[in-house]
């Protein structure tokens, strides 16, 4: 499915966070936004939506558009970035190419990542308050 316009791809880049996406309500609209933005910015230059993506359309914006803004700007990135590939396809092997000095706030990639507390990515979490319910008290 490949979108007309930008705004169709920020749209379907949405899309594939919104309900899936865990985290507070702030981290999750942040999220979001980002999203949008990256979806818009890959379809102006390669006319492509997010279920078209590769991981050379990813690389790209985080070696071409993200190059220029602070190494923790670079990290929230990366971060929207390894959601949408999770959400898009979490058997894909693409986390490996798009290393680089945005996996880290501090944007120093030297030294090799060591282990520590998974990632909350999406498809873990289920809808959440679609189903909330509550109780009536009795008096």
């Amino acid at each position: 499915m490949n979108p007309a316009t930008q705004h169709q791809a920020a749209a379907q880049a949405m899309a594939l966070l919104a309900h899936s996406q865990p985290g507070a309500a702030a981290t999750v609209k942040a999220h979001l936004k980002r999203a949008a933005i990256i979806g818009a910015v890959i379809w102006r230059r390669f006319n492509t939506g997010p279920y078209r993506w590769r991981a050379k359309h990813l690389r790209w914006y985080l070696d071409h558009h993200c190059h220029e803004l602070s190494p923790s700007t670079r990290y929230d990135q990366w971060r929207t970035i390894r959601s949408l590939v999770t959400a898009l396809n979490p058997g894909a092997d693409w986390l490996p190419l798009l290393r680089g000095p945005w996996v880290r706030p501090t944007g120093d990639y030297t030294t090799p990542l060591r282990d520590g507390r998974p990632a909350r990515l999406p498809g873990k979490a289920k809808y959440r308050n679609q189903f909330k319910t509550t109780k009536k008290k009795d008096y």
